[in-house]
């Protein structure tokens, strides 16, 4: 299974999403948004082509996508990914001070998480954290943004950040 992986878009309006990310994602199945969405149209253009998209709210979003969640737990193929936005300083996970399922209430395979704009990937203690950092920008900074892809069966196979 491919998944993207997108997360701080503040895209706001009617083709809002740039066709570079549409390409990027054409040929994914599942799409991910780690929450700061704006509107409907964007999950509405994400999930074009049938893709599934799961998405979370975050902590800036407009009033039609209060309904989203704050985090979830999905499972795909088997692998169980918690998405959440902001899960706070990644220090406490290494220093085993908070644990995925202080955020989730359950475990997972994988925690996929927003907020810094960031790209990022680690394994903390046997649990791959993947923050897609941001496509609009990179810390608000005007550098190139990134999208992140990931490869499911079963166990994650592979992840990569392609910059936009």
């Amino acid at each position: 299974m491919r998944v993207a992986v997108l997360a701080d878009t503040h895209w706001k309006g009617e083709d809002s999403v740039p066709q570079q990310v549409l390409d990027l994602i054409d040929d994914v199945d599942v799409v991910i948004h780690a929450g700061d969405l704006k509107c409907e149209h964007v999950l509405d253009d994400l999930g074009k082509g049938n893709k599934t998209v799961l998405a979370i709210r975050g902590n800036n979003f407009e009033h039609d996508l209060a309904a989203l969640p704050e985090c979830r737990v999905e499972n795909l193929e088997g692998f169980r990914v918690g998405i959440a936005h902001d899960i706070g300083p990644l220090n406490r996970y290494a220093n085993h001070v908070s644990k995925p399922e202080d955020i989730f209430g359950e475990k997972v395979d994988c925690v996929i998480f927003g907020q810094t704009h960031h790209p990022f990937f680690d394994i903390l203690h046997g649990v791959p954290f993947i923050n897609p950092g941001s496509p609009t920008d990179l810390d608000h900074s005007g550098a190139p943004g990134t999208v992140a892809l990931l490869d499911i069966n079963g166990r994650l196979k592979s992840v990569s950040f392609v910059q936009v």
